[in-house]
């Protein structure tokens, strides 16, 4: 009789074998994403933590994507690398999470770069930058560094009136080109007027040209033109442009761009901003704020929030959800170098002259998943490569087993693609995940196996930073700051908790199912050795010596035949094939064995029988691995940061020095469910501000403020 695998191991397998195809008809074809970061604060002293609330959203339909289950971060440096990473499971499209600021960070603009997998590997400038300053007396560095994906060249002019710049830089008036596009909104906000100026008598001004506007719908204008007197003129109505964002080109009559220009117009309906009455408060005051949701939509539909209440910043704010769905999300990552300019810029129309480029420009609302991009949907995509150890070739088409170290037996098996590379399926648990990676079921080749890393390791940098950029405001908030911090140390008031998963994450079934047979050491007489026990109590297991070698075979009892090809051995769930390393075990380390002796078909792989010796520890403690095995303790999802609501301290006379009062990542309103947000104020005075955002169920973004004093 030949077992088959199991219903739960082929749809494992079939998921599997579509990741390692090449692109084909047969891959699915998924949606982009993009990703809103809320941090409780844009401030941070060395030593405190980030906290974060994420929002995955399908950039389509402009909802919580439910696609990728994972999102990556990493906190940048000015010079471009990464200098603190995390991991989130995403449900629903959200997730939430921290990671602490190190000490040895020196003063300076940050950049969190947060994405999936899935946006990474086929939209990368969808990666979503999150700007922050970092303060760290002890480290002060005036160094102004280059950085690998910085540039400002941008100049910003008002609709208003486009012969004056709001702001523009010195790289933008030296490069100014022959041809130039000028923008201006008439009659009352109804019309706009695009001016196009051959400013140096250029030679292409007299052969028939094309301007064109595209907005992420497409190509909306395209019209030929001629210059008449070095100046040629457009003007439509402003309610004819389908998006807030669009791009102005003149293009040759090849369709070669000769300049092009970025247009912004606050006329995009995605807002739901409330401002709340500011809030007058006493010191250590407990609060309680209550939401309905039917103060923010009348639909029927679920809203999904982030609140912090923290010291009001003087520091210019990240951009809000909604700056982010109606600006930001358009021009991709590469509008972080001009957080600062549009910061400054009022709430109004402008043009761009320095060339700013669309995300729509060059990406696609949907990518096929191939084996170099692809979505982790339901489970941590584990990829890797294995390669010959001596002659550093890749080695393919042959069969990668990956193996959970304990008392159960979970194997999975794949063939090694044209690349030499595999995958795996993890499932998303927090914890330590102690697993092998092995090449075939025997000792044969040595290999090296590696595994891909998820992070990049680098991203887009922000701004570099000078000491003179400190305005006199800022450098007493800083100081403020960072005296009540060193008055906490001084207390021991902890103000962030760290929480470590370090479960270790075993397998609860083996992947054959029952065993056929099983015995239990301490339920026999004490023998003494291992060998001892199979030949007096497992009799289809058949031990023969050749060669100063020791062989295993099972004899199966439908066949009745002792099966001559090797069998399948494992040690709590390693695979082994070399019987000494069992059988040289002391066997009151020994649990039990496990025996199933058929014919056993997995995948690619055909099993004579299958051995599972179970120690009492379920660690797989071996003085060495086999050559062809690598062995990981791969940390999953483990770490975490909170905020501490009130200072815990047995001394209630020693002032509370907490600046940051509340972070609640997981709001829930619906029409069944209010919240409340309750914090208490610290002993310390000033005006604090609540920053709630968040999203709705039919993707409309929502940003609440509210000033709070505490007097």
């Amino acid at each position: 009789m030949k077992r088959n695998i199991s219903l739960y191991t082929i749809l494992l397998l079939t998921v599997i074998q579509f990741l390692s195809t090449s692109a084909t008809a047969q891959n699915r074809i998924h949606e982009s994403e993009r990703i809103y970061l809320h941090t409780h604060k844009n401030t941070y002293l060395a030593g405190e933590s980030v906290l974060f609330k994420m929002y995955c959203i399908n950039s389509v339909s402009q909802k919580p994507s439910s696609l990728s289950k994972i999102a990556y971060l990493e906190l940048i440096n000015e010079e471009g690398y990464a200098v603190a990473q995390d991991e989130i499971i995403l449900q629903n499209g959200m997730g939430e999470g921290g990671f602490l600021i190190s000490k040895q960070l020196a003063t300076g603009n940050y950049a969190i770069n947060a994405y999936t997998y899935w946006m990474n590997s086929c939209s990368p400038e969808f990666n979503s930058v999150t700007p922050i300053f970092v303060f760290n007396n002890q480290v002060v560095s005036e160094k102004l560094q280059g950085n690998l994906h910085s540039k400002n060249t941008n100049a910003f002019f008002s609709l208003k009136n486009s012969n004056n710049p709001i702001l523009l830089s010195a790289d933008s008036v030296q490069k100014e080109k022959s041809i130039s596009i000028h923008s201006s909104v008439e009659d009352l906000d109804r019309l706009i007027r695009f001016s196009i100026f051959n400013a140096k008598n250029s030679p292409i001004a007299t052969e028939p040209l094309h301007f064109q506007i595209a907005s992420n719908q497409g190509i909306e204008i395209d019209q030929k033109f001629q210059f008449n007197q070095n100046k040629w003129e457009f003007v439509l109505p402003k309610k004819e442009i389908k998006s807030s964002n669009f791009s102005v080109c003149i293009k040759n009559s090849e369709g070669k761009i000769i300049t092009q220009s970025a247009v912004h117009l606050t006329t995009d309906k995605r807002n739901l901003f409330f401002e709340r009455a500011p809030m007058h408060i006493s010191t250590n005051e407990k609060v309680n704020i209550q939401l309905n949701k039917n103060d923010f939509t009348k639909e029927n539909e679920t809203i999904y929030l982030s609140a912090s209440i923290s010291l009001k910043e003087a520091f210019p704010t990240s951009p809000s959800i909604i700056n982010y769905f109606n600006l930001y999300s358009d021009f991709g990552a590469s509008m972080n170098v001009y957080f600062n300019q549009i910061g400054k810029i009022p709430n109004q129309n402008w043009i761009s002259k320095g060339e700013l480029e669309s995300l729509w420009l060059h990406s696609k609302p949907s990518y096929p998943a191939t084996s170099e991009q692809y979505p982790e949907e339901e489970a941590y995509v584990l990829k890797g490569q294995i390669k010959n150890q001596e002659n550093k070739e890749v080695i393919v088409n042959k069969s990668v087993f990956l193996s959970k170290i304990g008392e159960y037996a979970d194997l999975n098996t794949i063939k090694s693609n044209k690349n030499g590379e595999f995958f795996f399926l993890l499932p998303l648990q927090k914890g330590l995940h102690d697993i092998s990676i092995q090449l075939n079921n025997d000792d044969m080749e040595e290999c090296t196996i590696q595994l891909k890393e998820k992070f990049k390791g680098t991203g887009f940098a922000p701004v570099p930073w000078k000491k003179s950029d400190l305005t006199t405001n800022q450098i007493e908030f800083l100081k403020k700051r960072y005296q009540d911090l060193k008055i906490r140390e001084i207390y021991k008031q902890k103000i962030y908790t760290e929480t470590i998963d370090s479960s270790l994450h075993r397998a609860t079934s083996n992947f054959f199912g029952k065993a056929y047979s099983s015995i239990k050491i301490d339920n026999y007489i004490r023998l003494d050795s291992l060998e001892e026990y199979f030949h007096e109590f497992i009799s289809p297991v058949k031990i023969k010596y050749r060669n100063k070698k020791t062989y295993m075979n099972v004899f199966s009892p439908e066949q009745t035949v002792l099966m001559k090809q090797a069998p399948l051995i494992l040690y709590d769930g390693l695979l082994i094939s070399n019987p000494r390393i069992i059988l040289d075990k002391n066997p009151s380390e020994i649990d039990k064995i496990e025996i199933v002796p058929f014919e056993y078909y997995f995948g690619s792989a055909h099993f004579y029988g299958i051995i599972h010796v179970i120690s009492k520890n379920k660690d797989c403690k071996i003085e060495k691995l086999p050559k062809n095995t690598e062995r990981y303790y791969l940390p999953l999802f483990t770490d975490n940061w909170h905020l501490t609501q009130q200072t815990e301290t047995n001394a209630p006379f020693i002032p509370d020095f907490r600046t940051d009062l509340l972070w609640e990542p997981n709001i829930r309103l619906s029409e069944n469910q209010n919240s409340n947000l309750q914090f208490t104020t610290s002993d310390v005075k000033g005006e604090y501000e609540l920053r709630m955002e968040g999203i709705s169920e039919s993707g409309e973004p929502i940003v609440v403020r509210q000033s709070i004093f505490v007097e």
